[in-house]
């Protein structure tokens, strides 16, 4: 794993990681419990999402923005965050 995301309150957001075809961003959409037990949340009224996966260098037709989310709600993240991320070798990037 190259990054992972967390929200504000620590949830895992995505992940980032090391392929033979470039570096790909996991995430997935809709609540569910936080850590890394993804885990559909019943008690809260969660389901389970498909998980989104996506190549971190987009072509030209490849908007900037991709879905994620946590228990918070959904979000989109910036590629260009994430590869910046990564470039100045942090480990963990924190969302608002």
């Amino acid at each position: 794993m190259v990054l992972r995301v967390r929200c504000g309150r620590s949830h895992h957001v995505a992940s980032v990681y090391d392929t033979g075809a470039g570096r790909v961003v996991a995430t997935q959409t809709g609540t569910r419990a936080h850590g890394s037990r993804d885990f559909v949340d019943v008690a809260h009224h969660g389901t389970r999402a498909p998980d989104y996966v996506d190549l971190l260098e987009a072509d030209t037709f490849s908007e900037d923005l991709l879905p994620a989310g946590c228990e918070c709600g959904n979000m989109s993240l910036s590629r260009e965050e994430l590869r910046r991320s990564i470039e100045s070798e942090q480990r963990v990037l924190q969302v608002p």
